[in-house]
């Protein structure tokens, strides 16, 4: 199955970066600001869940989380909702790492749908973490 990684300098320290991603609003600064509906909700604890949706859009994500090592580390599962119906999650875990003046953020994700390269999910993870490397303290 298709991997991808893809990596951001955030020019803030990784306790900040850290509750971008593991607080509503934090997730609102930079997970699809451009859609006004997007809801948050999220448990940022081993067992966990969160769930990202437009329904406006007609898309969103949801899963459960399997490593929280703030601020350093989170693995969660990953449902696409919206489309086909995704049986078995991708796999996704961020890796935050203190780089000089700020963060490297890097972003794994593991494809477990058959037939899909993951370009979308590319596309979508640079996105998203174009938005995140603007974040400011």
């Amino acid at each position: 199955m298709p991997e991808f990684s893809l990596r951001r300098h955030v020019a803030v320290a990784p306790d900040v970066v850290w509750r971008a991603w593991t607080t509503r609003e934090g997730l609102a600064t930079w997970w699809w600001p451009q859609l006004p509906d997007t809801t948050y909700e999220i448990d940022p604890h081993v067992g966990g869940h969160y769930l990202f949706e437009s329904k406006a859009a007609g898309f969103g994500v949801r899963g459960e989380f399997t490593v929280v090592n703030a601020p350093l580390r989170l693995e969660m599962t990953w449902y696409w909702i919206g489309g086909d119906t995704q049986e078995v999650p991708d796999r996704v875990q961020v890796e935050l790492r203190p780089d000089g003046d700020g963060t490297s953020v890097t972003v794994t994700h593991q494809v477990n749908q058959l037939g899909d390269s993951g370009d979308g999910l590319r596309q979508g993870w640079g996105d998203v973490l174009d938005r995140l490397a603007l974040l400011k303290g």
